[in-house]
């Protein structure tokens, strides 16, 4: 997997990413919210007690949560993506009782925002430190990977037909190999079993532990499939050894 391509999202080496595939993504979903029709914001998306709405509501608020790290990255003044867990669950809900024109206006002007202020970052500032919602330590070069998994995911969380098989290789294997990294951290205090993901249309596998190992739990199916699984957005296509269904994926973020 060529990480440049993705932006060196999680890397924290701060060099100056490429853009591309996350501008890809934010018009694949701009176009999304485009063909949908008003009366459909109120369905339900793929996300468990989340609407359309909340989706476009998220997503639109996310990039102008980046864009606060952008801000800090450049400024060198902290301002964190959100104020309390509790003002991030507002502001959706304030993007919820939008109207679907609304809403797709906030989306398009907050994508805007940030891909300006990404224009316009320094080298040095694509180096500097900021924390993600999670106060993990990052490179502001990382909020590039952590919009482009945003569009790219919730642009399928729409429900309105798309599928992990529209999204680049390059991203879905960024996102598996993303997924196994941080169930790889959190592996001894939530005793996350050794899963093992076999892709059969990719060099793999992607382990949580030796794929060798006695306790190695093998999932295969193709990339996207196993990418989808693994973000906890249903198994289709993803088989065990033993012909059983898959477990439940441990939480990713």
């Amino acid at each position: 997997m060529n990480a440049s391509v993705i932006g060196h999202g999680d890397d924290m080496t701060g060099a100056r990413p490429d853009l591309q595939v996350v501008r890809e993504g934010t018009e694949y979903f701009l176009r999304k919210l485009r063909e949908l029709t008003d009366d459909r914001f109120d369905g339900p998306s793929l996300l468990p007690g989340w609407t359309r709405r909340h989706v476009a509501a998220h997503v639109a608020y996310n990039a102008l949560a980046l864009l606060n790290l952008v801000e800090w990255a450049e400024t060198g003044v902290e301002k964190p993506m959100y104020e309390s867990p509790a003002a991030r669950d507002a502001e959706i809900e304030q993007g919820v009782a939008l109207t679907p024109a609304a809403l797709r206006e906030l989306n398009n002007q907050a994508a805007t925002k940030l891909d300006t202020a990404w224009n316009a970052l320094t080298d040095k500032a694509w180096r500097a430190e900021v924390r993600t919602r999670m106060g993990q330590p990052v490179a502001a070069s990382a909020t590039v990977w952590m919009r482009t998994r945003e569009v790219w995911l919730h642009a399928v969380d729409l429900n309105t037909g798309s599928s992990f098989t529209d999204i680049p290789a390059d991203c879905i294997d960024h996102v598996a190999a993303n997924v196994i990294a941080a169930w790889r951290a959190r592996q001894a205090a939530e005793q996350i079993p050794n899963f093992v993901l076999m892709p059969d249309d990719r060099p793999g596998p992607w382990a949580v532990g030796s794929e060798d190992a006695g306790d190695a739990v093998i999932l295969t199916g193709s990339a996207a499939a196993l990418a989808q699984w693994a973000t906890g957005r249903g198994a289709a296509g993803v088989a065990t050894e033993s012909g059983t269904p898959a477990p439940r994926p441990p939480a990713w973020l």
